[in-house]
């Protein structure tokens, strides 16, 4: 490989962590909003949520990037298990024990706060934002039809690319996220996107500038229509085969990883190293903050701060929603870095 081949690759890499800490501060403002309700803008409200799609699109890069070149189908299984599925299921076990906790101190007798957990668990997760690891677990063990994606003509790929993206505009996202299957073929097209980004870096390079203005243009003509025409509120979620229009936020989400991926490229020196830190930390603030969620709704609870909500200004809603975000991420990177120097080595097993 050259010399030019091999700083390429790199600045590309270096790219991708950026963006990486860009995805998980997406993924948490998605999930600041929910004590700014009923007054928080309804287009900053729609431009915020479906960061997990950009997660996606990072997860199919990386597969072609990283894995592909010397793919082992039960080595790259073997690895996602243990750096997803076990801290997955210690963080779920212990939320389900606070949770079980509250609901007997809440008078639930045994017999319904063991319904209750029934119940919890059959979703297939028990803090709501961790739907997503049976999802791209699921995604992961269809890696060997990604390799053949990869080594089909680029045709072939396109088409296959815009069939997902049809599937998937009609289809939209399951009903609590609890349909993995269904999970599975909607975000399909911007894990296939991914792939597509590492395999063609160099020519999608040569258009970086019109990638970027037509993005841009896609984002917020989608928006705008999404907030103001259709009148619908963040992302879409319904059964699979039934009808119910055409999913304006996968087209937003779509084009915003193309977009954001473009600005990655002008990050300024101050917050690069801000960002690589934070795409280390992208797994376990992912796994921690809803445990904060939970905490944050717990004391808006308390009698001496419900009174103040709901909120009843955009002035105030903002700064709650801002003040909620600095503590869900922040406070989960914390708690992240506290568990690696306790853990060390370890910490990979209890949070990624």
């Amino acid at each position: 490989m050259s010399g030019a081949s091999t700083i390429a690759q790199k600045e590309r890499l270096v790219e991708f962590d950026y963006l990486r800490g860009m995805a998980i501060a997406m993924i948490v403002l998605g999930h600041s909003i929910f004590l700014s309700q009923p007054v928080f803008p309804a287009l900053l409200e729609n431009l915020l949520r479906g960061g997990t799609g950009l997660f996606v699109f990072i997860s199919g890069f990386f597969f072609h990037r990283v894995f592909y070149p010397r793919f082992h189908y039960t080595d790259f299984i073997r690895k996602k298990a243990r750096l997803l599925l076990i801290p997955f299921v210690i963080i779920s076990l212990f939320a389900l024990a606070i949770r079980m906790l509250g609901w007997w101190q809440d008078g639930l007798n045994i017999q319904q706060n063991l319904l209750n957990a029934w119940y919890t668990l059959r979703n297939g997760y028990v803090l709501y934002p961790h739907w997503y690891i049976p999802f791209i677990f699921l995604t992961f063990l269809c890696s060997p039809l990604h390799a053949i994606y990869i080594r089909t003509p680029l045709s072939i790929q396109i088409f296959v690319l815009l069939t997902f993206s049809l599937i998937a505009l009609l289809m939209h996202r399951p009903q609590s996220n609890s349909n993995f299957l269904q999970s599975l073929v909607y975000f399909t097209p911007y894990y296939l996107l991914g792939i597509l980004f590492s395999q063609y870096e160099k020519p999608l390079r040569r258009f970086h500038w019109p990638l970027l203005y037509i993005s841009v243009a896609v984002i917020a003509t989608t928006a705008l229509v999404q907030t103001y025409v259709l009148v619908h509120l963040g992302n879409y979620h319904k059964a699979p085969f039934t009808y119910e229009g055409w999913d304006l936020q996968f087209i937003q989400i779509l084009f915003g990883c193309i977009a954001m991926l473009a600005l990655c490229r002008h990050i300024r020196p101050w917050l690069q190293q801000h960002l690589c830190w934070l795409a280390e930390l992208s797994f376990p603030i992912f796994f921690i903050h809803p445990l904060l969620t939970i905490a944050l709704e717990n004391i808006a609870a308390l009698d001496a701060i419900k009174l103040y909500f709901p909120v009843t200004s955009i002035a105030a809603s903002l700064f709650v929603f801002t003040l909620v975000f600095l503590i869900q991420f922040y406070g989960s990177a914390g708690v992240a870095l506290v568990i690696q120097k306790v853990f060390k080595k370890h910490s990979k097993l209890i949070v990624g």
